[in-house]
């Protein structure tokens, strides 16, 4: 999710504090936090899970942060608090526990979780991502594909993929502390933000694996919203994504626009329930309505494999940069180290629209696959296929 400031102080500790189900007339999300320490300090906002494990969110800042103490050392969970707060979530982390910082790891890429890595690098600790992440703009050093384990001396903690927010998800188990971060792909003050990842399926197939581990006392770590929540919540939150997904494909199917699709009553109340109470604005809520409908909601057509395949390769543009075409499971995905990875959907045999961009962005092969145009949205480049 990028980068936004949260409430004032006051009532962000009502917000984060509150462990009643506090609903509005109109039917808001429960606002289910675990029943432990929390503390205020200047700074930060603090919630102590166990004797190992806090949660860090900085006054000014809405991203959630994992404080892990193992044996011998720290391991960092999404360490962001605002470009010019690093020293200061140093000095929280400190009060917490002298030890060195051995670990960072990122639910995804987005810079609002892996916008402090550099620092934290500096100071001796090894960045771990999924392998995706190198399509992305955020440092990292140690990568994975599916999963990773990490022995921390007191704690197993588990790193399982999934493609949901985003290609380079991360869900952070910790078995003994019964605990469970999933990054972007559950907030308690926002939107379902599927549409730079996996769509609409990706998203509830992470839930699902999330809803699998653990038991019922599993406490669950939202990106950003509340400090800590349950499965009791999440379930929830899963069926109200179920009812935002099927409202969104019923009035396309019925030829509404965004724009009126934002008035719909059913809509707005879903709105109130993910944006905790709040009332969101119509440009807000149209707005991640265009970027459902373009990783959801695009009219695709078959294309053979053959075709397919033959459009994949390395393709490089007049200014030095370098793209890829791979064909993956069925799927062909467009992406650049550094930039972006997005799949890319058969609007014919040679024009593909990119999944989850609005404005739309799209790809015309020419020559039989020896070039495209990319439309990016503001201007079209060409790229050439290099053999």
């Amino acid at each position: 999710m990028k980068y936004f400031k949260i409430l004032p102080l006051f009532a962000f500790i009502v917000l984060s504090t509150s462990c009643s189900e506090a609903k509005t007339k109109k039917g808001a999300q429960t606002n289910n936090q675990t029943d432990s320490e929390i503390r205020v300090s200047s700074d930060f906002v603090q919630q102590k899970i166990s004797d190992n494990l806090y949660i860090l969110k900085h006054k000014n800042y809405n991203t959630n942060t994992g404080v892990f103490i193992g044996a011998e050392s720290v391991l960092l969970i999404d360490p962001m608090s605002g470009n010019n707060n690093q020293q200061a979530l140093l000095n929280a982390i400190k009060q917490l526990s002298g030890k060195p910082i051995k670990y960072v790891v990122n639910t995804h890429s987005h810079m609002d979780h892996s916008g402090a890595n550099g620092f934290f690098k500096q100071l001796g600790a090894t960045i771990i991502s999924h392998e995706n992440t190198k399509y992305s703009k955020a440092m990292y050093d140690v990568t994975f594909k599916d999963s990773y384990t990490l022995d921390m001396g007191n704690e197993t903690v588990e790193l399982y993929h999934s493609i949901a927010h985003t290609f380079d998800d991360v869900m952070v188990h910790f078995e003994n502390n019964n605990t469970l971060f999933m990054g972007d792909t559950f907030m308690t003050n926002s939107f379902p933000h599927f549409y730079y990842g996996g769509g609409s399926k990706g998203h509830l197939e992470f839930i699902d694996k999330a809803l699998a581990l653990g038991d019922t006392n599993t406490i669950i770590i939202p990106a950003h919203g509340t400090l800590s929540s349950n499965k009791k919540a999440l379930t929830e939150y899963k069926e109200h994504s179920i009812k935002w997904i099927n409202r969104i494909k019923q009035l396309h199917s019925e030829g509404k626009s965004s724009e009126d699709m934002a008035d719909d009553a059913q809509i707005n109340q879903l709105s109130l329930f993910f944006n905790n109470g709040k009332s969101i604005s119509k440009q807000s809520i149209q707005r991640t309505l265009d970027k459902t409908i373009s990783v959801d909601l695009v009219a695709s057509v078959i294309v053979p494999e053959n075709i397919l395949k033959s459009y994949e390769g390395t393709y490089h543009y007049d200014n030095g940069q370098v793209d890829e075409i791979i064909y993956q499971n069925g799927q062909l995905l467009f992406r650049s180290k550094g930039r972006y990875i997005y799949e890319i959907v058969s609007l014919s045999e040679t024009k593909f629209h990119v999944n989850g961009q609005f404005p739309n962005k799209y790809l015309i092969f020419k020559n039989n696959g020896d070039a495209f145009e990319f439309f990016n949205g503001k201007e079209t480049i060409v790229a050439k296929k290099q053999s």
